[in-house]
């Protein structure tokens, strides 16, 4: 019995044995006592009815590989008319297609394609190419795991890439009737972004060839996205030559360095903000480690005496804050700024390979997840920095 059906069985008895100690409402009970009785039952029956649809699942998947590990089941053979295999035999089959996504999976379970399955995978030129939809999931899982993915400016383009920003702008003039004009000197900056790999590997046992398809395409995006999200993510704040920390800091005229040791007051905050540029306002956001903002920010007041941080709308003088477990908290950075101006390009999504050869010994199969990825900051001034010093 797996674990998961265990937990199903042990919940579903917990429900039962809840269900029949409920003493039944008196007659003179309260409409909202029967109301609130009503609605408890209600979640108790759909929560049920979750468990036992649930239990029906794994009970067929466990039905199904039983049979294949038995050799039980029969293939029956179906005449089908020739002008049907000739449009099946002509049949293209993308990276987005059902049959591709099935055959790519049993590719790495190293289970037997059917002719079907056979035909999709030996007809894509990408290779062992991940699926659409398998990528869609790793690419959310990514995001989810890795918070500043969802801040900046994501690309996805393959190959190194240049991308413009717009450096300074000049106001326009006034224009006097029938004189020359003379254009103005806006600038615009250039980020050139690279690659750089990030890579996981775990190892399980053989027993993952019996995982059924979906199972086993969850499995993968949950332990191979985890890691490689928590990389990318403090690559983005922490990398030595192009991360937010590095680029920051070694500014003279956008950091801020506190020499007190009593703690962040409310003037320090204040001038924080001032040395953000106005223009940047709009989208600007904090980021700050978790212990810089529970035990220097959370209990600073202002002149009132009223707590700067609104932890209800996770806001700091109304702008939202950013939470991240990789913000450095050595000398109680805080960073505030428009996020957006950090550019980064994920030029390979996560592409997934398969070894037996290092598990042979202990009859473990290898599966190796790749992503390439770079990021840097377009503007210097769009980040300003408060420390200790």
């Amino acid at each position: 019995m797996s674990r998961e059906m265990k937990e199903i069985l042990d919940e579903l008895a917990s429900i039962e044995e809840k269900r029949s100690g409920m003493a039944p409402l008196a007659e003179t009970a309260e409409d909202t006592e029967i109301e609130a009785r009503e609605n408890e039952l209600k979640e108790i029956e759909a929560r049920q009815a979750e468990l036992n649809q649930r239990k029906e699942e794994l009970e067929a998947e466990e039905r199904a590989a039983q049979q294949v590990a038995n050799e039980e089941i029969i293939t029956e053979e179906v005449e089908i008319p020739a002008e049907e295999r000739t449009n099946d035999m002509e049949k293209i089959y993308g990276i987005d297609s059902e049959e591709y996504r099935s055959a790519w999976a049993k590719k790495l379970q190293n289970k037997e394609l059917n002719e079907v399955e056979e035909r999709a995978y030996a007809s894509n030129d990408a290779g062992n190419a991940v699926p659409t939809a398998v990528s869609d999931k790793f690419f959310e899982k990514l995001k989810k795991l890795a918070p500043m993915l969802s801040e900046i400016t994501l690309l996805q383009v393959a190959g190194n890439i240049k991308f413009i920003a717009e450096g300074i702008r000049t106001t326009a003039s006034i224009h006097a009737e029938n004189t020359a004009v003379t254009p103005a000197a806006d600038t615009t900056v250039s980020v050139t972004l690279g690659g750089q790999e990030f890579m996981k590997v775990i190892r399980i046992s053989k027993a993952a060839e019996t995982m059924s398809i979906n199972a086993f395409e969850n499995w993968l995006v949950d332990m191979l996205s985890g890691d490689i999200a928590r990389a990318i993510d403090n690559f983005i704040i922490n990398d030595a030559s192009t991360g937010i920390v590095k680029m920051v800091s070694t500014s003279t005229t956008h950091k801020i360095t506190q020499t007190a040791t009593s703690g962040y007051g409310y003037k320090d905050i204040c001038n924080l903000v001032a040395l953000l540029p106005a223009a940047y306002d709009a989208e600007a956001k904090f980021l700050v480690s978790k212990n810089v903002l529970f035990n220097e920010i959370k209990g600073i007041v202002d002149t009132n005496k009223r707590p700067i941080f609104d932890p209800v709308e996770k806001t700091l003088f109304g702008y939202p804050v950013l939470v991240d477990d990789y913000v450095p908290f050595d000398k109680n950075q805080v960073f505030l700024g428009k996020w957006t101006d950090v550019v980064g390009n994920l030029s390979q999504p996560i592409t997934v390979d398969r070894s037996e050869e290092s598990g042979f010994l202990n009859n473990s199969i290898d599966f190796r997840g790749t992503a390439i990825f770079d990021s840097k900051l377009a503007k210097n001034d769009a980040i300003v920095w408060l420390a200790n010093a």
